[in-house]
């Protein structure tokens, strides 16, 4: 077998090893038959016709009902991962009549997803009314945009202030990133067949040159693809080692270091493996390499920092001229699935720091991916935050301490759509590049965007990252350690009377529970009343403004309820109203005094912390 065969060979058998990680824990191990390992052979040689025949013949002998709805589970994966969706469907469906135990919050938003693509919308809206109830879809962010995409609830109008227009280089293989090689623009084009959902790597990527300009491109744009693309080595090209060239790059200003998501490939086999997670023999990491002194090729390239077994590091972004980076991991500490990254070298260490999750404004429990820094915008993909359905295209601003306190924005139709819409490359604050899968004819290309205001201007209310339920549920780092027992100011009775604010109690992160200070103060309320005439009290609850809209209302809710009830378990019988108002966004006096009150620590400001005066309850005398 020759190099590039073996390399092919490898990077399809790390492929296919992705599906480990969509499996719930719950999944057993199972012998496999004859015919699926011969279909495991052909699916990693990318003989997919014959392999996917083979599998369709190994569900037919399978005697075990239990096996053959993993074998259904399996197939309707790959399935879906080489955009049959028809196919994937109907095994996708067989699998949950036998054991819907299989599914993860990821299947069953594929599975939509897949009827969708078919046009099977009404067949879709039956399975989401069938799993609405249970608990892992109805807080899973990503699950509430596939609903809003098979519903259209967002009404997408295309904005007058967006024009987006499709390049003409695109073709029937995968166009999925747009980089610079100093002010030499140049896109990548993965030759596989495979399509994974994450979007997380791309198997056999070859790099061109992007010439065209961005009014040819607009003017251009409905044009046929062109033939004779640029040579796969041209230039600069021929630097960059084949082994690197499995997705996005990033180089330091002086084009001498060069940081890439490589696949690192573990115990080799040819199996198509679908066990439980934790027996994934592969990761992804951030390699860099450097230019020799002597001639143009790059150094042998290593880990740019320690990165933990079993996880997944990609999308290196550098900038802070080459001594920051952002990428995307699901390393252990975060908030779940993919979250976004910062380290900074070291010029006295001679290594970079320990990386600093970026914070729940941004991170949620789905995933995060392909960060961009352009003019202290912030501009990334996210799956778990409010969107039209699969990954959009987010913006934040962002300075030296990280991300600035404030919304996410979410770019509008025509920039975001109902399918994936994962990558944008900024030239300017009114140009860009993005791509976007919306063509299911054409899989992955890229489109010119052209906006009246600058690129990451508000339009609308801002979203926030994470619920506070499911950065507690979901969320390492809130698990060690970053809730907080709130100190309560001191605040009398007889000061607030006469403005009509009595009382004003705060909370814990993700809690309604009342504290031992808030206890004391209520006790205190109590035992004060006698000396005030109340015609009725009105319990005001609050959140703040980390989470989704219809969470925190509930929560804020369940706050004003745990005052008021504790007020009736002591007896207290006057008339009582009961509001929960959402999300309160502080006033900058009030984030300046919380943040005097909690220095920056050296991973940013701990906005949990800052955001304590928004998460309360205020009592009023009506």
């Amino acid at each position: 077998m020759t190099k590039k065969k073996t390399q092919i060979f490898l990077s399809a058998i790390a492929f296919l090893f992705l599906l480990v990680g969509t499996i719930p824990a719950v999944a057993q191990e199972r012998n496999t038959s004859h015919t699926e390992r011969r279909a495991d052979r052909n699916f990693i040689r990318q003989k997919f016709d014959k392999a996917m025949s083979q599998y369709e013949t190994a569900i037919k002998r399978e005697e075990s009902e239990l096996n053959r709805a993993s074998m259904h589970m399996k197939t309707a994966r790959l399935y879906f991962m080489l955009r049959n969706y028809a196919s994937s469907s109907e095994h996708y469906e067989k699998a949950l009549e036998i054991n819907d135990d299989l599914f993860s919050v990821d299947d069953l938003c594929n599975y939509v997803d897949a009827l969708r693509f078919i046009g099977e919308d009404k067949k879709a809206e039956g399975i989401c009314l069938n799993n609405a109830y249970k608990n892992i879809y109805s807080h899973y962010q990503r699950y509430q945009n596939t609903l809003d995409a098979l519903a259209m609830r967002h009404a997408i109008v295309e904005d007058p202030g967006y024009i987006a227009k499709k390049l003409s280089i695109n073709g029937p293989k995968s166009e999925f990133w747009v980089g610079n090689y100093g002010n030499k623009p140049f896109y990548a084009m993965s030759f596989s067949d495979f399509n994974d959902p994450g979007k997380l790597f791309f198997h056999r990527t070859h790099y061109y040159a992007l010439d065209e300009t961005d009014e040819e491109e607009m003017e251009d744009a409905d044009s046929k693809p062109k033939k004779g693309k640029t040579p796969r080595y041209y230039e600069y090209f021929r630097r960059i080692p084949v082994d690197l060239q499995n997705g996005p790059l990033s180089f330091s200003p002086d084009m001498r270091m060069m940081v890439t998501t490589v696949l690192e490939y573990g115990k080799t086999k040819t199996t198509v493996d679908v066990a439980d997670k934790a027996t994934r023999p592969f990761r992804t990491q951030l390699l860099y390499s450097t230019l020799k002194h002597r001639g143009n090729r790059y150094s042998k390239y290593q880990p740019i920092f320690p990165q933990e077994s079993g996880f997944s590091y990609a999308h290196p972004y550098l900038y802070n001229d080459g001594n920051s980076l952002l990428f995307a991991s699901d390393m252990p500490g975060g908030y779940g699935g993919f979250d976004l990254y910062v380290t900074h070298y070291d010029g006295y260490a001679g290594e970079w720091s320990t990386p600093v999750n970026l914070g729940p404004q941004v991170n949620t429990e789905g995933d995060e991916i392909f960060p961009v820094l352009y003019d202290d915008r912030l501009i990334f993909s996210s799956n778990g935050l409010p969107g039209y359905g699969g990954y959009d295209l987010f913006s934040t601003f962002y300075d030296k301490d990280g991300v600035v306190p404030g919304g996410v924005i979410h770019f509008p139709y025509p920039v975001n759509s109902v399918f994936n819409d994962y990558y944008m490359c900024p030239l300017t604050l009114h140009t860009a590049y993005f791509v976007s899968d919306r063509d299911p004819l054409s899989r992955d290309d890229i489109y010119f965007l052209r906006t009246i205001e600058e690129l990451g201007a508000e339009q609308g209310q801002p979203f926030y990252g994470m619920s506070e339920e499911a950065a507690v549920m979901g969320g390492q780092l809130l698990l060690s350690g970053m809730t907080e027992t709130v100190v309560p100011e001191s605040v009398t009775l007889q000061e607030h009377a006469p403005k009509g604010l009595l009382l004003t109690l705060y909370f814990d992160f993700d809690s309604y529970v009342l504290s031992p200070e808030s206890i004391d103060r209520l006790n205190h309320f109590i035992s004060e009343m006698g000396h005030y005439a109340f015609n009725e009290l009105v319990f005001d609850g609050y959140a703040d403004e980390i989470g989704s809209e219809q969470y925190n209302y509930q929560l804020s809710e369940r706050r004003a309820m745990a005052v008021s009830d504790y007020l009736r378990q002591h007896k207290v019988m006057v008339p009582f109203s009961v509001t929960g108002h959402g999300r309160l966004k502080l006033s900058e006096k009030e984030v300046n005094e919380e943040m005097s009150r909690y220095p920056w620590t050296e991973g940013g400001v701990d906005w949990v912390r800052v955001n304590r005066r928004a998460r309360r309850v205020e009592i009023y005398n009506k």
